[in-house]
């Protein structure tokens, strides 16, 4: 099986954008040199200490479903399973860098009581899914590079956030191969939402499907919500892994590099995630941040590494892939977009104006020069598209010398 067929393609795009973005090779060689005692060994400790460690001696029949599980998903590495006493229906994983040691799974108590064989052998397989990718490693460098999380830059931020839940639908397949039931997969889903065992109510497992199609149905209409269906969409994503041509092609042992009609019901799918905020007013937002940078680095002739890195950094705040919709902003009549987004902006929310011009003034700014061209075309979109008075214009300019402008000291 070539897992890498198996995982979602991107899940494997930001994987890869986000390692690059960290320098994982260099941290990780840094991290190495320096000899840190590694997470993974703190946490083998403190389980070795407190949690139960399955052993074929000790618990048979789960050793054994775990040992198949693995054996399933082709895994070779070895892996200690260990059980914590926990009522919370959880599990986690964790990968291990030094040679021969083995990987960590493990599950909560409260999830080995309440789930059956198969619900547990998903579970299981999930968690080797994060295994095969660079899940726990990824995740590593990122806790390294960035102790406080708060100060991840915004956009790295909603990379690593929609990472981290398209990472879920790759794990997600892992799972299913290893227990090939859709209704084992959502009754797993609804134990652990609910915390309730199908002991105590009837669970109806068509039911249950019918809502969550509905609950896709009103994300998917309204996208401008803050949070989103993440559950729902893990459901709806197993389901059409389960009736895909790439399973299909899996469970007759044969290798399927693409399924061009899963690709894309998944795009469609994963597309609720991608979307940060898509109200009318933050869509002319996005287009004025991107024109706006674009016209305002190209005043004096090109846009530099900072600038670059400015306009970026606003346009994280309403899309995933700044650089892409930036990179396609500079293909189009991007001084007649500027024109438009401004005009629309500014009728729906005239108070609005001084931030277009703080902008547009931090971009003209951030590279530690001040030329001549630039201060005539702010004041001249100040005046003449904002309405300001040339006043207003240069108190707006001032103030945001006074809050970023650094100069360059060592031309």
């Amino acid at each position: 099986m070539n897992t890498n067929h198996v995982r979602v393609s991107l899940e494997i795009d930001l994987e890869e954008k986000i390692y690059q973005m960290l320098e994982g090779k260099m941290i990780e060689k840094i991290i190495a040199e320096a000899n840190y005692e590694p997470e993974e060994n703190i946490w083998k400790s403190i389980l070795e200490g407190h949690s139960f460690k399955v052993t074929h001696e000790m618990a048979p029949k789960l050793y054994d479903l775990f040992q198949d599980v693995k054996s399933v998903l082709e895994f070779k590495k070895p892996i200690d399973f260990y059980i914590t006493n926990s009522a919370e229906l959880n599990a986690f994983a964790l990968t291990r860098t030094e040679r021969g040691e083995a990987d960590i799974i493990n599950i909560n108590s409260g999830l080995i009581s309440m789930f059956d064989d198969e619900e547990l052998r998903f579970v299981i397989g999930h968690e080797i899914g994060h295994l095969i990718t660079r899940y726990a490693r990824v995740v590593k460098l990122i806790n390294f590079v960035f102790p406080e999380a708060e100060n991840i830059p915004l956009i790295l931020a909603h990379k690593i956030e929609l990472w981290q839940k398209v990472s879920e639908l790759t794990a997600d397949r892992f799972g299913y191969i290893a227990s090939p039931s859709v209704e084992k997969c959502v009754s797993g889903f609804f134990k652990m939402a609910s915390g309730l065992s199908t002991d105590r109510i009837k669970f109806d497992y068509q039911a249950y499907i019918r809502d969550n199609e509905k609950i896709l149905n009103y994300f998917s209409e309204n996208r401008n919500l803050l949070s989103h269906p993440v559950n729902p969409l893990r459901i709806k994503a197993i389901e059409l892994f389960g009736e895909s041509k790439l399973y299909k092609a899996i469970s007759q042992g044969e290798d399927l590099k693409h399924d061009e009609e899963l690709s894309k019901n998944m795009e469609q799918l994963i597309d609720i995630l991608i979307t940060i905020s898509s109200s009318p007013m933050d869509a002319q937002r996005k287009l004025f941040v991107a024109s706006a940078g674009i016209l305002m680095a190209q005043v004096d002739k090109e846009m530099d590494e900072e600038e670059y890195e400015q306009i970026l950094e606003a346009l994280s705040m309403y899309t995933v892939f700044p650089k892409e919709f930036l990179s396609e902003m500079c293909k189009e009549d991007v001084e007649k977009i500027f024109k438009e987004s401004v005009k629309k902006i500014i009728s729906q929310n005239p108070a609005e104006r001084t931030q277009l011009l703080e902008y547009m003034a931090s971009v003209a700014f951030c590279d530690s020069n001040m030329f001549p061209s630039e201060m005539d075309f702010l004041f001249e979109t100040g005046e003449k598209m904002l309405g300001l008075t040339r006043r207003e214009t240069a108190q707006i300019m001032a103030l945001t010398v006074q809050q970023g402008f650094i100069p360059e000291l060592y031309k």
